[in-house]
């Protein structure tokens, strides 16, 4: 390795300074390789601390530093036990306590290699004979029940007694505890208790379209690989999220059952789509309340549920990040935030109508395990340290039952990023009595002994939260006899009913755009020869293991030019690769090339995760690249015929530019499909039928230029930020943004494409019947306010809302007036008395249906609004029964001249 010396002197970023310092006075070389002076570092796979990644398997730090040496690297690290990186220098990161790094190295538990998003990185020191890769050890079993080994501490305790009540039994387990033990159980990789022979548990897995954080071997070497919720919430089909988190789940049982997998999965991400730069946006079901709430209960009940043991949890979800997080990291004007530091600013009218419900399905009706705390603070609170939030809203009101964790740095992020507390002492008293019982990076497990012993806390405190973490551990069965859930196989996993619907999954997520003279579907028959290309045109496995699996089923994941060769089996890609903002000329020139000898010629556009993910959001202009439009220029000027555009994103990017070019004939915007690109190709040759609906609104390219990412209002009015377009470094010389309202509700401007459109390839015609006529009393709904009132509640209770009789309902009868079997989605609509003025929604979805009608015939969907569709939500975040009149629609204006089914009915309340 070269000679190091401490460049202390030099303009050096922060983490290569802190690292060239500590080990500038490393020992010196000896034979084999040596490990001194390791520094912890945060690490993610968007931003990686060293760029090699050189094995998965079983290391140590000095095999690791070997490998390194061999690679002519001068740097090495160990992360999450069994990966070795290498580099030749260090990105920029964050320095993080040495006890983060405190998972033991896959060849040497005595060591520590690493931890979750955590790297241990030394100098490569090596001279001499090579260091030997370790044996690879015998692998343990992620879960061990103490309750089922008679020479545990727990084994005869009232604890491992499954007829007592869960509490009785809890009560018991913290009694034996010392406050050692119970310190130790409150970060994301627990200690376990070892005198009761309960061993370490780790609360972080993931599951956002399938699972992920476990280990594969040759009994569970894969793991399927769905759609992301940006694609699949298009379907509006409730029994088709409530099957993805059933086979989910069941995925995480099976593996479970193998010994390679935890039991607490952190998804569902519900947070609103309100803004198209969001990093995230991917991750969500879009952008409307009512839509993700429905979102989280499905796929929550079918992941958590299953019919094998009704008495315990098939596998734990986790709805995050509450709350009001949708700002990764970004800088307009000179002014930087990250999410980290970022405090959202909302009225409370916003708050309790917009970023809210979402949170309060998933927990009343999916009846969620988990919840997560994020990183941000709402209205100078930060969520971690947010009683209303955690204790008041979640707990007292909705009736939470289950365990919060911090996503991860949120308790330290806390006193280090928002200073909230003047200690990290007083910062563990906050989060622990607000209500977050696990810490993800740990800093409470650090911090609690002192924090203890200034009696900021008590045991009791302690106590409180191992209850509900204990609590959801036992409803998983983990210390309860074997039962059904034990008995599913690893062959569950992979098994064609989840390969089937992941590709399905798609299929009806798919929204048509544009359809001119019936391009679409294609007709395989008659077409020979197939260009695809475009910047996504070979996209997958890029974006298959963000926050999913990275291990494909069979090794199998084909991308665009896959799918489609699947149909065609002449079909061609450029051999030039293209980015989301650069095209070469050897590019746009083999793209003629291969244009003009297709019969129909395929463009693939769209953003990746180099454009938005977690960590960075999207640029401001959010308009088609230029280099994008030249591809479909290329395609279009070289083809005789019209062109097909798809487009994979979950940054909703103004297209007026596609839509608008008469050489583009049709176009099919899918989301992020992740692999699932077959499915695509099913609706573009009419093997499956297309009924997809957008569900982000689309806006014209100026928005993201006058209307600042960190605004959180989704009214429109004044904006206190300054406009993103504004020229210069200094802010508050910027003159003030106008926001124009958010989403379908708010925004008072014309989209490019409004929430809830797609097309069909057929036609479609919807009559309507209401359960009543008007003018109706508003009686039952000044009742339910007065209720509200009179308890102090916020928020009524879903429950009750259910019990209640509603006001008026909806038969709406779909005919099928085309010449194909298809299904259809209906949405209803409410546009309520002064939509669009003084705050009031312009519309709110109150309810759709999905269904399928073969040609000609009808079938009939009901719906029928809530009693709070005639309410409003004032600047107090409190509801106030209104009088007037009520349209109520049922599928789109902007579509009832291509075919698509509309009615309308307005209703008055007095």
């Amino acid at each position: 390795a070269p000679a190091f010396s401490c460049p202390c002197n030099m303009a050096l970023s922060r983490t290569v300074l802190v690292i060239a310092c500590v080990l500038a006075y490393s020992s010196q070389a000896l034979a084999g390789c040596t490990v001194s002076d390791v520094v912890c570092l945060q690490d993610d796979v968007n931003h990686r601390v060293l760029p090699n990644q050189v094995v998965d398997g079983s290391i140590t730090l000095e095999y690791c530093a070997q490998l390194c040496y061999d690679m002519k690297m001068a740097y090495a690290g160990a992360e999450y036990k069994s990966q070795c990186f290498c580099g030749n220098s260090v990105n920029e990161s964050n320095p993080v306590p040495s006890s983060q790094c405190n998972l033991g190295c896959s060849g040497n538990s005595k060591e520590m290699c690493g931890g979750f998003d955590r790297i241990s990185v030394y100098k490569v020191q090596c001279s001499g004979s090579p260091v030997p890769p370790p044996p690879s050890p015998p692998e343990k079993p992620y879960l061990f029940n103490p309750c089922l080994d008679n020479t545990t501490g727990a084994y005869p305790t009232p604890f491992c007694n499954s007829s007592l009540d869960i509490d009785d039994r809890i009560t018991d387990l913290l009694s034996r505890m010392s406050i050692s033990d119970k310190i130790n159980n409150l970060g994301t990789s627990d200690g376990g208790v070892p005198s009761l022979g309960i061993v370490g548990y780790n609360w972080w897995s993931e599951a956002t379209h399938g699972i992920s954080h476990n280990r594969a071997d040759a009994i569970t070497p894969f793991e399927t690989n769905f759609a992301f919720p940006i694609t699949t919430a298009m379907s509006f089909n409730k029994t088709m999220w409530f099957a993805t988190g059933n086979r989910i789940g069941r995925e995480g049982r099976a593996t479970m059952n193998a010994g390679n997998a935890w039991s607490t999965f952190w998804a569902p991400v519900i947070n609103m789509a309100r803004d198209p730069r969001w990093g995230r946006n991917i991750e969500t079901p879009g952008e409307d309340p009512y839509l993700s709430g429905k979102y989280a209960e499905y796929f929550v009940k079918g992941f958590e549920h299953a019919p094998d043991d009704p008495t315990h949890m098939q596998a734990s979800a986790c709805c995050k990040h509450y709350a009001v997080n949708s700002m990764e990291s970004s800088k307009e004007n000179g002014i930087s935030w990250n999410r980290h530091n970022f405090d959202a600013n909302v009225t409370m009218q916003d708050l309790v109508e917009y970023y809210l419900p979402s949170f309060q399905a998933c927990v009343e009706k999916g009846q969620v395990s988990g919840l997560m705390c994020s990183y941000n603070a709402v209205n100078g609170v930060p969520s971690c340290a947010n009683s209303w939030l955690l204790q008041t809203v979640a707990r007292d009101e909705w009736g939470f039952d289950g365990y919060v964790t911090s996503d991860c740095d949120a308790d330290s992020d806390v006193f280090n990023s928002h200073h909230y507390t003047d200690t990290p002492e007083e910062t563990v008293r906050d989060v622990l009595r607000a209500g977050t019982d696990v810490d993800c990076g740990g800093f409470v497990q650090q911090k609690a002994m002192s924090a203890y012993n200034q009696s900021l806390i008590t045991e009791a405190d302690i106590d409180a939260r191992l209850r509900m973490l204990y609590r959801v551990r036992i409803r998983l069965g983990h210390f309860d006899p074997p039962g059904p859930l034990q008995e599913i196989p690893a062959s569950t996993i992979c098994a064609n009913a989840s390969l089937d619907l992941a590709r399905d999954g798609v299929a009806q997520s798919v929204v048509l755009l544009k359809n001119d003279n019936n391009l679409l579907p294609l007709d395989a028959s008659k077409l020979k020869s197939a260009s695809v290309t475009g910047n996504n045109a070979n996209l997958s496995k890029k974006m298959a293991g963000y926050y999913g699996p990275g291990n494909f089923c069979f090794d199998e994941a084909p991308n665009m030019v896959d799918a489609v060769q699947g149909y065609i089996a002449g079909t061609k890609s450029a051999e030039f690769e293209i980015d989301f903002d650069t095209v070469s000329d050897e590019y746009l020139q083999n793209v003629r090339e291969i244009a003009s000898d297709s019969n129909i010629n395929i463009v693939v556009i769209g953003t990746s995760l180099r454009d938005a993910a977690e960590g960075h959001d999207a640029i401001t202009n959010i308009s088609v690249p230029d280099s994008q439009l030249q591809a479909i220029e290329a395609a279009t000027n070289s083809s005789s015929d019209p062109v097909v555009v798809v487009i994979f994103t979950a940054v909703a990017l103004d297209i007026s530019a596609v839509l608008n070019n008469p050489k583009v004939g049709a176009v099919v915007h899918a989301g992020q499909p992740s692999i699932q690109t077959r499915g695509v190709a099913d609706v573009l040759f009419g093997a499956k039928p297309v009924a997809g609906r957008t569900i982000q609104t689309v806006y014209p390219a100026e928005f993201s230029q006058q209307l600042s990412i960190f605004d959180f209002n989704v009214r429109p009015g004044p904006s206190a930020w300054a406009r993103p377009d504004c020229q210069g470094n200094n802010a508050s010389q910027c003159p003030r943004g106008t926001n124009p309202g958010r989403t379908h509700m708010f925004y008072n401007g014309k989209a490019v494409v409004p929430f809830g459109f797609g097309l069909s390839y057929t036609s479609w015609k919807y009559t309507t019947i209401p359960s009543q006529e008007g003018p109706l009393s508003l009686g039952p709904v000044s009742e339910l306010v007065r209720e509200l009132d009179a308890t102090g509640r916020t928020f009524a209770s879903m429950e009750d809302l259910d019990s209640r009789d509603p006001l008026v309902s909806y038969m709406v009868n779909v005919t099928n007036t085309g010449n194909m079997d298809s299904d259809d989605v209906v949405l209803g609509f409410v546009e309520p008395p002064g939509a669009g003025s003084n705050g009031v929604p312009l519309q709110t979805l109150f309810g759709f249906e999905r269904v399928h009608v073969k040609k000609g015939e009808t079938v009939t969907v009901n719906l029928y609004p809530s009693l709070l569709a005639f309410t409003r939500v004032n600047e107090q975040g409190r509801r106030e029964a209104v009088g007037g009149t009520y349209t109520f629609r049922f599928g789109l204006r902007e579509t009832a001249d291509k075919g698509m089914g509309l009615a309308e009915h307005s209703i008055t309340l007095q």
